[in-house]
């Protein structure tokens, strides 16, 4: 294979890449910084609207569609003629702006501005692309593309409105309605609002049989004089006390100036070692269990999907939207946990006096070593942003550093030893024959790259990951899995028991 030379190290860096580059992050650096001085949050809303209510966002709905659709399909063919200039792109949006706007009003603009940013995006990557500049994974790169199912044809429902041309009204904790202004609606909402501060553009979609309003906010910034209604105020009170000034995107400072050094995984979802010696282990056992339910159910989906299609049964689909629905619910179940560990990592962090966390990024992994794993399931990148996001509301500093060779070598003696990590986790030094929790020793790799060198002078805490929250792993007292007293409560001795 002509890859064959980007091989993986055990760290999970391609060893081509990784070692010969002088910062092989600097793009993620970049990234990194860059969302830790955004303060810009967005809010998802659940949109409840009415039978009339929602035949009246479907008829918007479909005409932004036919809009976006109409206006793609001339810029394409010019481009594929290589005819798409400047002007012809000026000319073809004044064009169907005045041909929408008498039913979209204003907002058919906000379609064209977003068609615009995405036709800007792709002839940017087709610059990288000559420059030679694109990372060597990406071979192919396709302008913009319609709002439909490739399959079916059906229309993928987006409606956009400019941000003075819709308003919130809280109604009580958790629900208020959407005020759109130039189409007369007023639609239920419940979700909640940390944030306060100038609302963006609004993008409602139709995803899985149910209407989402998303709002980006500038936090802390106040709305024009000419909109004033444009201000997101915050609509519950949060019970944990974790937000005490929504008008900032800090709410807390350290507590302490310890370090924490964190290595992320799968089976293990963080490693987390800290400099005062104690270290946690986040198991992401259930995030594992999640996919491969859901991957049974899209696999049969698509399967009886595939058979009906071939045979020309029109019935295929039905199995076609059950297939997306059933990709939509794993995506969002495993982003709840995923989310939901995040933060349950930041408060125990920062509870126990972290000012600093230092992450370790595999660079490259699914594109050099792509597997089912760290493909579907592991969103490393997405976790590290999303770290990001809540790690700075705790006053946490995050610093993203290359995790090379930190799974293969050894902690205790600093050599590299080949057959040092086998099975269930496991990392033997095969010099002074001590054993140690192979994620955590890479977590503490990461702490030595940084000039740290910690020892572990407490028990190791374990973590599980629920829908209903992170619960720890607390063994009975003298725990045996072999013995039944302690597997099973009913043949412990007692009243009512056999003996």
């Amino acid at each position: 294979m002509a890859d064959r030379k980007f091989r993986m190290s055990s760290g999970g860096n391609p060893r081509g890449v990784s070692a010969r580059e002088p910062d092989p992050l600097q793009f993620f650096r970049e990234l990194v910084e860059k969302r830790k001085k955004s303060s810009k949050r967005t809010v998802r809303l659940r949109l409840l609207p009415e039978k009339h209510e929602e035949e009246i966002l479907f008829n918007i709905g479909l005409t932004a569609v036919r809009l976006w659709n109409e206006l793609n399909y001339e810029k394409r063919k010019l481009f594929f003629r290589d005819d798409l200039t400047p002007e012809k792109r000026v000319e073809i949006n004044r064009r169907y702006y005045h041909m929408y706007k008498k039913v979209l009003g204003v907002n058919a603009g906000q379609i064209i501005n977003k068609n615009e940013e995405t036709w800007d995006s792709f002839f940017e990557l087709l610059k990288l692309k000559r420059q030679g500049r694109l990372p060597p994974h990406i071979r192919k790169i396709s302008p913009p593309g319609y709002w439909k199912d490739r399959l079916t044809g059906k229309k993928k429902i987006h409606i956009l409105i400019r941000n003075d041309r819709y308003y919130l009204e809280t109604v009580n904790e958790g629900e208020g309605r959407l005020v759109l202004k130039d189409f007369k609606l007023s639609i239920r909402y419940v979700g909640r609002i940390r944030w306060e501060g100038k609302q963006g553009r609004l993008e409602i979609i139709y995803e899985a049989g149910r209407w989402f309003a998303y709002i980006p906010i500038e936090v802390g910034v106040d709305p024009p004089k000419s909109n004033l209604q444009g201000y997101i105020k915050p609509n519950y009170k949060d019970k944990k006390n974790r937000i005490f000034n929504p008008r900032s995107i800090k709410q807390r400072d350290p507590v302490g100036d310890k370090k924490a050094f964190i290595d992320i995984g799968l089976n293990n979802l963080f490693a987390v070692v800290v400099s005062d010696g104690s270290a946690l282990l986040v198991k992401g056992g259930v995030i594992k269990s999640e996919y491969y339910w859901w991957k049974r159910e899209i696999s049969t989906y698509q399967a009886v999907r595939d058979l009906l299609r071939n045979a020309g049964f029109l019935t295929w689909i039905k199995y076609h939207e059950k297939l997306l629905r059933a990709l939509y619910k794993r995506s969002e179940r495993l982003r709840h946990l995923y989310r939901t560990a995040i933060r349950f990592l930041a408060e125990t962090l920062w509870s126990r006096g972290v000012k600093k966390i230092y992450i370790g990024y595999p660079i490259m992994l699914s594109q050099y070593n792509g597997n089912e794993y760290n493909t579907n399931i592991w969103w490393y990148r997405k976790i590290v942003l999303w770290m990001i996001d809540v790690f700075i509301e705790y006053g946490i500093d995050v610093e993203v550093i290359p995790e090379d060779y930190t799974s293969m070598k050894c902690s205790i003696c600093g050599e590299i030893h080949r057959d040092g990590r086998i099975y269930r986790g496991l990392y033997i030094c095969r010099k002074t024959n001590k054993k140690i929790n192979a994620d955590i020793n890479a977590a503490l790799n990461i702490a030595r790259k940084i000039g740290y060198k910690i020892i572990i002078t407490r028990k190791i805490e374990s973590y599980l990951i629920t829908h209903n929250g992170v619960k720890p792993l607390i063994p009975l007292q003298r725990a045996n899995t072999r013995d039944p007293e302690i597997r099973n409560l009913a043949l412990k001795g007692g009243e009512g028991s056999c003996h």
